[in-house]
């Protein structure tokens, strides 16, 4: 039954909390049963899947109640994968949800409030990949001390290998040495190599 209730965003915050790469492949997982099942084919989405024959009609899921929308959580789960992995075919996924949802705004302008963050957070995505010697996490202490909801954070330790957070191009961050990789959108500056030079860096972005 787990395919027919994807849920991504789960998955992405467990990568982030554990750096755990099986994370990544659940979310996109989840995010491929979405489409199959909830898909509309135009980049929007049904609550209902494809498959179900007890329902008269097929709802969309655009309206926040005691939580944001299911639309909602569907653009930020795809931009945050799309700039966690630097994936152009995500993002391309997630610009298309938005962009369905938004059309249907003008016909509904309540509960939006959810979508219009989530929207905020696929134009304004950001990603910030920490390598941190085992137990001295001086970057990762930077992180946390300015937390950005449009932010995927990566942490790493020296000497990791294979994470599933690239750079643009698919390139993979050096982690032979500490250091810190802070990207918008598919852009991301050099690497800093001063955890204070992070500090002022984050400490400008939330200004």
């Amino acid at each position: 039954m787990i395919d027919r209730n994807p849920w991504p965003a789960s998955s992405e915050f467990a990568f982030e909390a554990t750096a755990d790469p099986a994370y990544i492949a659940c979310a996109r997982h989840f995010l491929d049963q979405l489409e199959r099942w909830h898909g509309d084919g135009d980049g929007g989405h049904y609550l209902t899947a494809s498959d179900a024959l007890d329902v008269p009609l097929r709802i969309r899921g655009d309206v926040d109640d005691a939580i944001p929308s299911a639309t909602a959580h569907i653009v930020a789960s795809l931009a945050s994968l799309s700039v966690l992995t630097a994936d152009p075919e995500l993002n391309d996924r997630a610009y298309r949800a938005a962009e369905a949802a938004f059309g249907r705004v003008t016909g509904q302008p309540y509960g939006q409030a959810g979508l219009l963050a989530s929207i905020a957070v696929l134009l304004e995505a950001r990603k910030l990949i920490t390598v941190d010697g085992p137990g001295s996490p001086a970057f990762a202490r930077v992180a946390d001390a300015y937390p950005d909801p449009r932010r995927v954070d990566v942490r790493l330790v020296t000497g990791s290998e294979g994470s599933p957070a690239t750079l643009p191009g698919g390139v993979l961050p050096d982690t032979r040495h500490p250091g810190a990789w802070y990207c918008t959108a598919q852009t991301c500056l050099p690497v800093i190599t001063d955890p204070t030079e992070l500090d002022r860096l984050l400490r400008g972005s939330l200004t």
